[in-house]
Protein backbone atom coordinates (compact mmCIF):
# COMPACT_ATOMS: atom_id res chain seq x y z
CA UNK A 1 0.00 0.00 0.00
CA UNK A 2 2.60 2.45 0.98
CA UNK A 3 4.06 1.63 -2.83
CA UNK A 4 0.80 2.82 -4.29
CA UNK A 5 1.00 6.43 -3.71
CA UNK A 6 4.45 7.01 -5.01
CA UNK A 7 3.84 4.55 -8.39
CA UNK A 8 1.12 6.93 -8.81
CA UNK A 9 2.63 10.47 -8.54
CA UNK A 10 5.78 8.98 -10.78
CA UNK A 11 2.77 7.60 -13.52
CA UNK A 12 1.30 11.07 -13.04
CA UNK A 13 5.25 12.68 -14.61
CA UNK A 14 5.49 10.25 -16.87
CA UNK A 15 2.40 11.24 -18.64
CA UNK A 16 2.55 15.30 -18.68
CA UNK A 17 6.25 14.70 -20.09
CA UNK A 18 4.42 12.54 -22.86
CA UNK A 19 1.83 15.55 -23.26
CA UNK A 20 4.67 17.82 -23.18
CA UNK A 21 5.96 16.21 -25.85
CA UNK A 22 3.26 15.93 -28.30
CA UNK A 23 2.61 19.43 -27.91
CA UNK A 24 6.23 20.46 -28.80
CA UNK A 25 6.20 18.62 -32.56
CA UNK A 26 5.76 21.17 -35.00
CA UNK A 27 3.82 20.30 -38.20
CA UNK A 28 5.72 21.31 -41.80
CA UNK A 29 2.80 23.89 -42.63
CA UNK A 30 3.52 25.57 -38.44
CA UNK A 31 7.01 25.81 -38.51
CA UNK A 32 7.17 27.87 -42.17
CA UNK A 33 4.46 29.83 -40.44
CA UNK A 34 6.85 30.63 -37.89
CA UNK A 35 9.87 31.16 -40.49
CA UNK A 36 8.24 33.99 -42.42
CA UNK A 37 6.84 35.33 -39.41
CA UNK A 38 10.91 35.89 -38.79
CA UNK A 39 11.51 37.00 -41.85
CA UNK A 40 8.56 39.46 -41.66
CA UNK A 41 9.52 40.70 -38.42
CA UNK A 42 13.05 41.02 -39.55
CA UNK A 43 12.25 43.21 -42.53
CA UNK A 44 9.78 45.59 -40.69
CA UNK A 45 11.97 45.85 -37.73
CA UNK A 46 15.93 45.77 -39.35
CA UNK A 47 14.77 46.73 -43.08
CA UNK A 48 12.33 49.28 -42.42
CA UNK A 49 12.87 50.12 -38.80
CA UNK A 50 16.65 49.99 -38.55
CA UNK A 51 16.57 48.51 -35.77
CA UNK A 52 19.98 46.79 -35.14
CA UNK A 53 18.84 45.23 -31.70
CA UNK A 54 16.97 43.24 -33.30
CA UNK A 55 19.44 41.26 -35.62
CA UNK A 56 20.50 38.91 -32.61
CA UNK A 57 16.35 38.23 -32.16
CA UNK A 58 15.88 36.99 -36.14
CA UNK A 59 20.11 35.78 -37.19
CA UNK A 60 22.16 33.40 -36.06
CA UNK A 61 25.43 34.39 -35.06
CA UNK A 62 26.64 33.23 -38.38
CA UNK A 63 24.36 34.63 -40.65
CA UNK A 64 25.01 35.39 -44.38
CA UNK A 65 23.49 37.61 -46.35
CA UNK A 66 24.38 37.19 -50.28
CA UNK A 67 22.80 40.76 -51.35
CA UNK A 68 22.83 41.25 -55.00
CA UNK A 69 26.61 40.26 -55.85
CA UNK A 70 27.39 40.94 -52.01
CA UNK A 71 28.58 39.55 -48.99
CA UNK A 72 27.01 40.85 -45.52
CA UNK A 73 27.12 39.22 -42.02
CA UNK A 74 25.19 41.08 -39.10
CA UNK A 75 28.33 43.21 -38.30
CA UNK A 76 27.27 44.67 -41.91
CA UNK A 77 23.69 45.23 -41.56
CA UNK A 78 24.06 46.99 -38.07
CA UNK A 79 26.51 49.46 -39.73
CA UNK A 80 23.66 49.87 -42.33
CA UNK A 81 21.20 50.17 -40.03
CA UNK A 82 23.42 52.94 -38.32
CA UNK A 83 23.64 55.12 -41.21
CA UNK A 84 20.07 54.47 -42.44
CA UNK A 85 19.39 56.03 -39.22
CA UNK A 86 21.26 58.53 -39.97
CA UNK A 87 20.36 59.52 -43.04
CA UNK A 88 16.28 58.66 -42.71
CA UNK A 89 14.27 61.15 -45.08
CA UNK A 90 11.27 59.42 -43.46
CA UNK A 91 10.42 56.71 -46.15
CA UNK A 92 8.29 54.31 -45.02
CA UNK A 93 9.23 50.81 -46.46
CA UNK A 94 6.55 48.19 -45.97
CA UNK A 95 7.46 44.92 -47.37
CA UNK A 96 5.13 41.90 -48.75
CA UNK A 97 6.40 38.02 -49.41
CA UNK A 98 4.86 35.76 -52.05
CA UNK A 99 5.95 31.96 -51.06
CA UNK A 100 7.48 30.07 -54.01
CA UNK A 101 8.59 26.81 -52.12
CA UNK A 102 8.95 25.86 -48.76
CA UNK A 103 10.85 22.75 -47.35
CA UNK A 104 11.79 21.31 -43.86
CA UNK A 105 14.16 18.68 -42.83
CA UNK A 106 14.16 18.51 -38.90
CA UNK A 107 15.29 21.79 -37.48
CA UNK A 108 16.44 23.33 -41.22
CA UNK A 109 14.07 24.90 -43.59
CA UNK A 110 14.00 26.87 -46.21
CA UNK A 111 11.97 28.94 -48.02
CA UNK A 112 12.14 30.25 -51.65
CA UNK A 113 9.97 33.56 -51.75
CA UNK A 114 9.48 37.15 -53.94
CA UNK A 115 9.57 39.84 -51.80
CA UNK A 116 7.59 43.01 -52.70
CA UNK A 117 8.82 46.59 -51.39
CA UNK A 118 6.54 49.48 -51.42
CA UNK A 119 8.14 52.58 -50.30
CA UNK A 120 6.23 55.66 -49.36
CA UNK A 121 7.92 59.54 -49.02
CA UNK A 122 4.76 61.95 -48.36
CA UNK A 123 2.88 61.52 -51.32
CA UNK A 124 5.14 59.68 -53.35
CA UNK A 125 5.35 55.67 -54.09
CA UNK A 126 7.64 53.83 -55.01
CA UNK A 127 7.77 49.69 -55.54
CA UNK A 128 11.26 47.33 -55.91
CA UNK A 129 11.41 43.51 -55.59
CA UNK A 130 13.41 40.78 -55.33
CA UNK A 131 13.88 36.89 -55.83
CA UNK A 132 15.47 36.15 -52.22
CA UNK A 133 15.70 32.61 -50.00
CA UNK A 134 16.42 31.72 -46.96
CA UNK A 135 17.60 29.17 -44.64
CA UNK A 136 16.84 28.93 -41.19
CA UNK A 137 17.33 26.74 -37.89
CA UNK A 138 15.45 25.97 -35.12
CA UNK A 139 17.50 25.94 -31.54
CA UNK A 140 16.33 26.09 -28.18
CA UNK A 141 12.75 26.06 -30.01
CA UNK A 142 13.22 29.30 -31.45
CA UNK A 143 13.73 29.86 -35.82
CA UNK A 144 16.31 31.78 -36.33
CA UNK A 145 17.40 32.55 -40.26
CA UNK A 146 21.48 31.47 -41.20
CA UNK A 147 21.55 32.84 -44.82
CA UNK A 148 19.49 34.94 -47.39
CA UNK A 149 19.84 35.52 -50.53
CA UNK A 150 18.47 38.27 -52.09
CA UNK A 151 18.17 39.26 -55.89
CA UNK A 152 17.23 42.54 -57.06
CA UNK A 153 14.55 41.88 -59.85
CA UNK A 154 14.53 44.60 -62.96
CA UNK A 155 12.39 47.37 -62.70
CA UNK A 156 8.80 47.93 -64.12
Amino acid sequence: MKYILPLLFISFLFACCEEEKKEAIQTDEQAVADVEKVVQNLFDEVWAGYDDTAIKKYQTENFLLLEHGEIWNNDTIANWCKNAKKRDQKVQRINNFERIEARRNGDKLWIAYHNYGTFTQDTVIFKRSWLESVIAVKKDSLWKLELMHSTRQPLE
